[in-house]
């Protein structure tokens, strides 16, 4: 449909027809015989004729072409006919277009599509002008149109001024052709999109296309590719060509095919890449479609794990320990070695629960440090295939194994060394308790040195002055003075010896026969020895030995103890108060303890309780104290597995506890 166009600037052309008139005017005035001039009437006649005549020839055109017809009018710039197709195709009313006025083309037309309309001018005649557009309906739509116009009609001059014109409406075509062209380019899109290389070759081989990935994996251009087959690709001596070509056979009779292919890239890269090849068709044409993907790193890494487990395999058989391989103790792979040591075959050891390897006491323990991921070595018993148990040390590691996390465990027989182990723990204890011993005697010695050094050297200096002093003598009575004090110093000297004597026997007499003892019994002995000293004091003297009446033990012993301490509570009583002593005995889960408390002076704890049960330290003024009695009483208790402890205070009193079984001895 033409665009309204703006009049040119040109002279008007005289009208010949005016001046043909005139000159016939004159002719019709001044001629013999005028023509007649035809009736009104009959002119009206032949008017209506060819308008009827014109009517029936559009309404002719317009049933044989469906499309638009216009005739437009370049002097007016303006449609001066159009069809009702035109209307019936934009919705408008011929009043609508008339509103809008002579240049309604200009205003349905999209702005972007009025520069396709060129101006006519002086042009050759049947010169015809094709023009698509988009026009505006009525209802708000855009329609294609795609219009031939042929000028029609010129003036004298050769100037157009009118044309005929008649347009189609190509919307759909149009609509198809843009569903297409959005096809093809997402088709593009989607094509160089892939990142595998994608190659599409004829039935040759030869490449008709290939996307940005196969451009990248080789570094040539799309333009390098086309036209060419794959041997230019080839990596040299490396690919069997006549397999490829058998791979394309079949892929053409539709066998999807895979293989690989060594590469050469352009800059001289050479790789190796997994080909996938399948028959397809490309713009409608039957064609083989190639994927492929370099595979090189994907490859080595393979042939490393292959070469590293052949490594692992060659350890495994090496080792002379046992290796599982197990996931949650079912064990995956092993060695000879486990098989040797545990007396299952191979067959029989894969698939199997290791823990069935392990002591049934030990399994719990296995199975938490399996779920841990403890990876330290420790020790359990085995249990072989015949049922035997044997010392094993097991060391596990978590490691990454076909895509998930198992352990591989080490298992090693360590009977002979666990026999050595028992051989040395057995020496060390005898060298220990031979250091003890050595130590313990050491100790004797020492003591026996300082009491000899401080209580023998007195006494026989003292007997040596009175020697001297005997055998100067000039009297009788003088004489028999100084023998009265030498046998007294000689017996103050044997007493001390003999004390010594008890020492030694106590430390060195461990196996000392033991009696199933009745502490009332022992008791009643031992307050008849002090009964003197009982009543001299008027002590308050009570016992209850129901909790625990009986005790295994020396009777030399358990007397003794209980005579040092009822001795020590008179000896040491108040003057304060009158004595009470209570002895009793209770169970304490195994042990039997024997409570003995008294309210005498007590002892300054903070001061002296360091040195309570040491030999020869007192801690009251009294003629009789010597300092052996509880040094004697504590070794003759740990002598035989027990503990004496005490509390006290100054001027209250004091508490001693015997525990008789808190170390037991010879089954006690």
């Amino acid at each position: 449909m033409s665009r309204p166009q703006k009049k040119k600037a040109t002279a008007k052309p005289k009208s010949k027809a005016k001046s043909v008139k005139k000159s016939s005017g004159k002719k019709l005035a001044s001629g013999n015989k005028a023509r007649k001039a035809p009736s009104v009437k009959k002119q009206k006649s032949i008017t209506q004729e060819k308008i009827d005549l014109q009517s029936r020839f559009r309404e002719s055109i317009e049933n044989a072409i469906p499309g638009v017809i216009y005739v437009y009018d370049t002097r007016v710039n303006r449609n001066t006919y159009t069809n009702q197709n035109f209307f019936d195709l934009m919705g408008y009313t011929p009043d609508d277009i008339k509103k809008m006025g002579p240049d309604f083309i200009n205003k349905l037309v999209h702005p972007d599509d009025l520069p396709n309309f060129e101006p006519w001018s002086n042009e050759p005649q049947g010169l015809v002008k094709k023009t698509e557009y988009r026009m505006l309906t009525k209802s708000g739509e855009w329609k294609w149109l795609s219009s031939r116009d042929t000028a029609f009609q010129r003036d004298a001059n050769g100037y157009v001024t009118e044309i005929v014109g008649i347009a189609q409406d190509i919307t759909e075509s149009k609509q198809r052709s843009e569903i297409i062209r959005q096809s093809a380019r997402s088709y593009q899109d989607l094509f160089n999109s892939v990142v595998e290389a994608i190659y599409i070759h004829d039935h040759e081989g030869n490449f008709i296309d290939v996307n940005q990935g196969a451009c990248a994996l080789y570094g040539y251009s799309r333009e390098d590719f086309i036209g060419k087959n794959p041997g230019f690709l080839s990596a040299e001596g490396k690919n069997d060509f006549e397999a490829v070509k058998r791979h394309i056979d079949l892929a053409k009779e539709g066998a999807p095919q895979s293989f690989e292919f060594w590469g050469k890239a352009k800059n001289g890269r050479v790789f190796l890449k997994e080909v996938h090849l399948a028959r397809g068709t490309y713009f409608g044409k039957e064609v083989i479609i190639a994927t492929a993907r370099d595979v090189t790193h994907q490859r080595k890494i393979v042939d490393d794990l292959r070469e590293s487990e052949q490594r692992f395999r060659t350890l495994q058989e090496a080792s002379f320990g046992g290796i599982g391989l197990h996931d949650q103790g079912v064990i995956l792979d092993c060695n000879q070695g486990l098989c040797d040591i545990s007396g299952y075959d191979y067959t029989e050891l894969i698939g199997m629960n290791g823990l069935e390897l392990v002591a049934p006491e030990w399994r719990d323990q296995v199975m938490a440090k399996i779920k841990s991921g403890y990876e330290k070595p420790y020790d359990v018993e085995g249990i072989r295939k015949d049922g035997t148990r044997y010392f094993l040390e097991i060391h596990a590691k978590n490691i990454p194994y076909h895509g998930r996390n198992i352990r591989v465990t080490e298992f090693r027989d360590i009977t002979d060394r666990k026999k050595a182990e028992d051989k040395i723990l057995e020496q060390n204890a005898r060298l220990q308790a031979l250091t003890d011993d050595l130590k313990r005697k050491n100790e004797q010695l020492e003591e026996f040195t300082q009491i000899v050094s401080h209580n023998l050297r007195s006494p026989v200096g003292n007997i040596l002055t009175l020697l001297s002093f005997f055998e100067t003598a000039e009297t009788d009575d003088e004489r028999d003075e100084y023998l009265k004090l030498l046998k007294q110093a000689g017996a103050n000297t044997l007493n001390t010896l003999h004390e010594l004597n008890e020492v030694l026997k106590i430390k060195q007499n461990k196996n000392i026969e033991k009696q199933n003892l009745s502490f009332h019994t022992v008791f009643s002995n031992v307050r008849a020895m002090l009964s003197a000293q009982i009543t001299e004091t008027d002590a308050d003297l009570t016992s209850d030995f129901s909790s625990a009446p009986t005790l295994q033990y020396p009777v030399i012993y358990l007397e003794s103890i209980l005579l040092n301490l009822l001795s020590n509570a008179l000896k040491y009583s108040s003057t304060k108060r009158k004595p009470a002593i209570h002895f009793k005995t209770y169970r304490d889960n195994e042990s039997t303890i024997l409570e003995v408390q008294d309210n005498g002076l007590g002892i300054n704890l903070e001061r002296y309780g360091h040195q309570v049960f040491k030999l020869r330290k007192t801690f009251h003024r009294h003629p009789e104290s010597r300092g052996i009695g509880l040094f004697m009483i504590k070794n003759q208790i740990e002598a035989m597995g027990g503990d004496i402890t005490l509390t006290s205070k100054e001027d209250e009193g004091t508490t001693f506890f015997i525990n008789f079984n808190i170390n037991p001895v010879d089954g006690n």
